[in-house]
């Protein structure tokens, strides 16, 4: 992590991991490098925040998980029966399943915060995005995985509906506190009061110095269109520590091992379950045989997820074994992606490690 900081991969980054060691225990290492970045910068810590980006999204089909196994939603459930400016579009048209899999047939994604003919952040302006994102088709083959935020940003407003409880409630309920993560470790930031957000832009990484926002951003998510939306949607807009991303991933391990209720064995097996026409599952996306993020030496049961600012979470279920690398490559711009060879070289000299 100190070679990243002097090879400029990042400013800054944590990471923790957990596994269990050959007698069983459960162990955990937490590591940091750099500092925060941007003007007023300081030395990460382990508990610093970084913005999660698109690990968000295991987090929110999580919160599906636990609603479906209570009867609040179903896996079937089309957009459409919950939002009704959706009728008529492709996006009505998916179910929760199809969006949280990414085979709604909706487009990648869509410079939705450029268009929107309301003040960015109010809830007319919530409700354009929203019914917009269901207006974008993918023009490639139907029935492939196309790794879509517009479909997650459906997918998040359709638990909300379902529930009648705000996406980030949703995450204070469904896994912030049944995993007894503390609140100002994982949390939406754009749902914080004043008080709160100036804390936490105290205390986060920076990101990216944001044209459209004309500042460097700290403390507020960069993903554009989830800002847009008032900084709480279902593709990005969480930000957590290490340690608090890797005891989730715990959680799944040991949900999928039956070791703990957080989920149950069976919705556990359909969100990983592996399905045709790529290699996205619920929530989730399995190990590429070759040219991984997560290394050579992982499993290919292993699954995880990438985030755009430079985050990561990789769960391999052969070795019990969480690894969360969180970064802001981003800072001060997108324009660095060294963190594509960095992250494989990291997750192999980690396992490594614990292969002894």
């Amino acid at each position: 992590m100190a070679a990243g900081v002097t090879g400029t991969v990042f400013p800054g980054a944590t990471a923790c991991l957990s596994w269990r060691s050959r007698d069983g225990e459960l162990e955990w290492a937490e590591a940091s490098a750099g500092t925060t970045g941007g003007p007023g910068a300081k030395p990460v810590a382990d508990d610093t925040p970084f913005d999660l980006a698109s690990l968000t999204k295991p987090l929110v089909s999580t919160i599906a998980l636990r609603l479906v196994a209570r009867g609040a939603i179903s896996f079937d459930t089309r957009a459409d029966a919950l939002m009704p400016d959706a009728r008529g579009t492709p996006g009505g048209a998916a179910t929760l399943e199809q969006l949280l899999t990414h085979r709604s047939g909706l487009a990648p994604w869509g410079g939705l915060y450029l268009d929107v003919p309301h003040d960015p952040g109010t809830s007319a302006a919530r409700r354009w995005i929203l019914a917009e994102a269901c207006r974008r088709p993918d023009e490639g083959a139907p029935g492939r995985a196309v790794y879509s935020d517009l479909g997650y940003m459906i997918a998040g407003e359709m638990l909300a509906r379902a529930s009648g409880r705000d996406l980030d409630d949703l995450l204070k309920q469904e896994v912030v506190r049944p995993l007894g993560i503390a609140e100002d470790q994982m949390m939406y930031a754009g749902a914080l009061a004043p008080d709160r957000r100036a804390d936490l832009a105290r205390r986060c990484a920076a990101t990216e110095r944001d044209d459209w926002r004309g500042v460097m951003v700290r403390g507020e998510v960069h993903d554009e269109n989830c800002a847009a939306l008032g900084g709480v949607a279902g593709h990005a807009g969480v930000f957590a520590s290490a340690r608090a991303m890797a005891t989730f991933g715990r959680a799944y391990l040991d949900s999928r091992n039956g070791k703990v209720d957080f989920l149950a064995q069976e919705i556990v097996g359909r969100a990983l379950q592996v399905r045709p026409g790529g290699t996205h599952r619920l929530g989730w996306d399995g190990k590429s045989p070759e040219n991984s993020a997560a290394g050579k030496r992982m499993s290919l049961e292993t699954f995880g997820h990438l985030g755009f600012t430079g985050t990561s979470i990789y769960c391999d279920p052969t070795r019990d074994l969480v690894v969360v690398l969180l970064t802001n490559r981003v800072c001060p711009s997108r324009a660095n992606e060294k963190i594509k060879g960095f992250r494989p070289a990291f997750h192999d000299g980690v396992v490594a490690v614990i292969d002894g």
